[in-house]
């Protein structure tokens, strides 16, 4: 019931840091006749086949902390109520009109303009039990916000002050395209069909991402209703999908007689990719050019989170550690960084999928493999977007390899001149500089990396720092020679393209490990002659076209490749998702064929050739 709610609240009364009674609140439609007679019988569950709800499991949580719960729903003025109540081993109801003091109870917590009509569920403790940690507390509340479509607003209040509050903003949305056949005669287009032919994925405006923002503000001093509150932000992006049903009329017949409703004509499948902290203040987002960063300042980051930030921190899985959500989250992972919300039949305790019973176990794997279509679809769309903003941006990062390029030609004047002095305390002060200049270029291979610190990412980029000569116990030439240099800050499209390649490195799923399988299974069918995409230097291209950085081939100018510290990064995705070979000699003897190399790349290829 209620899911036209867009607000929720949560009152808690408190006594000595035990909670004596719970208020929980929406404003979604008032209680319907039907919604009454219904919760009277509670074990018969929600009938609606649009609804996840299944045998009252839901409104029997009530009970768990509460002996008697109190509901009061209605237009304002006009309120009902239905107390609960046992006689023996019997459970009772009594419905009426809302006496005044119960209305006040549930429909004002001391905001007389409030002019919502508010559906209240009054649950006085049943055993005194200790005050949540808000920060673990909005945690749980950030997770039940992921994929509701209406709720977007929940506030938390102890003793009638306010202490946490959520809120969930639509920033934009727009249509994912389906890749089609190049012709007619290739099957090289997007499968958007399950391969029992159960679930047919929508086309067009049925087939959508969203960008959110998740504001989580809380109060500094749960003691102190006077202290200040801090905010953290974090946005975040969903892709949706309508899906057709074709469910055969004898699996149809034993879902019903499983589950007691009729399986949905229609459903919605939602994916969750990612969250990235978007703080307007917080510089470590905006890329620099030939800055030295602060180690120290890095090394504090984590001592310097707030509570609000440790709530969105929560809201982006880790590598593998994507739930399944079925209305709430259930422990059951899908194997990828990715989230994903859909109508699965669930066992009775809603904690795992029905793999057991055959019919749901047929409707279950066909419904995984068509949400593992819609990830390779919000993939490419996404990589499509990069590749976009990464030629946009060209020029950008051509200004910054010229600056970089005038920068060395001053540093070798400045080496040559102090070389012909002969002086041994302009030697010194040359290697003192030359310190100073490994440490700038260590510091701009770690921006990245800092960033994605400075975000809150759990799983954080690689350090890039293992290119340099002293990791690699190399003399100097031959390192920079197998491994060429490359310190430019990463930037934003590649940060991006990171983040979503990484949710993409499978890990198996648990505790069930067929949910993983199916959900490959539709990834890998979804587009089965092209291979999935991945950014290079030169843009966005198929994995197999891409090529993988190997003992300095790459810096003799053979196009398509993988930057070291993106690969680093992704390693998984690069080389068992997207495919991506290593560079070898013949891609060499092609691109040397199209190109004329001047002095300075002649002499490092000269260079180079015995040491490869």
């Amino acid at each position: 019931h209620n899911t036209a709610s867009s607000s929720a609240s949560i009152n808690i009364n408190s006594s000595k840091e035990t909670v004596t009674q719970v208020i929980y609140r929406n404003n979604g439609h008032p209680f319907r006749p039907q919604d009454w007679a219904r919760l009277r019988k509670i074990a018969e569950g929600n009938p609606d086949e649009t609804k996840v709800g299944a045998f009252g499991v839901g409104a029997y949580t009530m009970f768990s902390i509460c002996e008697e719960p109190l509901v009061v729903s209605g237009k304002r003025g006009e309120e009902e109520a239905m107390a609960f109540f046992w006689k023996g081993d019997g459970l009772w109801t009594k419905t009426g009109k809302a006496p005044p003091g119960i209305v006040n109870i549930s429909a004002t917590l001391s905001n007389e303009k409030d002019e919502n009509n508010w559906t209240s569920f009054i649950l006085p403790s049943r055993d005194p039990y200790p005050l949540p940690d808000l920060v673990e507390f909005g945690q749980f509340l950030t997770a039940a916000l992921t994929f509701t479509q209406c709720l977007a607003n929940i506030k938390v209040y102890v003793n009638q002050t306010l202490q946490l509050d959520i809120n969930k903003t639509i920033l934009e949305s727009h249509t994912i395209a389906t890749p089609k056949a190049s012709s007619w005669w290739k099957n090289d287009g997007a499968l958007i069909s399950s391969s029992t032919g159960m679930f047919v994925l929508g086309k067009g405006s049925d087939l959508t991402q969203t960008s959110v923002q998740m504001t989580v503000s809380l109060r500094k001093d749960v003691s102190n209703p006077d202290s200040a509150m801090e905010t953290s932000t974090v946005r975040a992006r969903y892709a949706s999908a309508m899906v057709k049903t074709k469910i055969p009329p004898d699996v149809e017949k034993r879902i019903i007689r499983v589950t007691k409703k009729n399986p949905p004509k229609e459903l919605t499948v939602q994916i969750f990719l990612d969250a990235a902290n978007h703080d307007e203040d917080d510089e470590s987002l905006t890329i620099k050019r030939n800055t030295k960063f602060n180690l120290n300042k890095l090394a504090n980051i984590g001592t310097k989170q707030s509570m609000a930030s440790k709530i969105t921190d929560s809201f982006s899985p880790t590598p593998g550690s994507g739930r399944i959500f079925i209305g709430f989250r259930t422990s059951q992972t899908t194997g990828f960084g990715v989230h994903l919300a859909a109508p699965l039949m669930p066992t009775v305790e809603r904690e795992a999928i029905d793999f057991v019973d055959p019919a749901l176990r047929e409707f279950n794997s066909s419904l995984l493999e068509v949400a593992g279509i819609l990830m390779r679809l919000a993939l490419e769309h996404e990589m499509n977007r990069i590749g976009m903003l990464w030629e946009e941006n060209a020029e950008e990062r051509k200004q910054w390899e010229i600056s970089r390029e005038e920068e060395k030609r001053k540093q070798k004047e400045k080496d040559e001149s102090n070389t012909k002095s002969g002086g041994n305390a302009a030697a010194a002060s040359s290697g003192a500089k030359d310190t100073d200049n490994d440490n700038d270029s260590i510091a701009g291979s770690l921006f990245g990396f800092a960033s994605y610190m400075a975000r809150g990412f759990k799983s954080t980029v690689v350090e890039a720092i293992k290119t340099v000569p002293e990791i690699l116990g190399e003399d100097d030439e031959t390192t920079e020679l197998l491994n060429p240099r490359d310190d430019r800050p990463l930037s934003m499209e590649e940060r991006d393209a990171i983040v979503l390649m990484k949710a993409f490195c499978a890990r198996p799923s648990t505790p069930d490990d067929l949910v993983g399988q199916y959900l490959a299974k539709g990834f890998s069918r979804c587009l089965p002659s092209q291979t999935p995409p991945v950014l290079t230097m030169d843009g966005v291209v198929r994995g197999k076209d891409a090529r993988l950085c190997h003992h300095g081939l790459e810096a003799f100018g053979v196009p398509n490749v993988v930057r070291r510290v993106v690969h680093e990064n992704a390693k998984e995705y690069h080389s068992m998702v997207a495919g991506c070979p290593r560079l070898n000699i013949n891609d060499l003897i092609m691109s040397l064929r199209e190109q004329v190399l001047e002095e300075a790349m002649l002499i490092r290829f000269l260079k180079w050739w015995p040491k490869f």
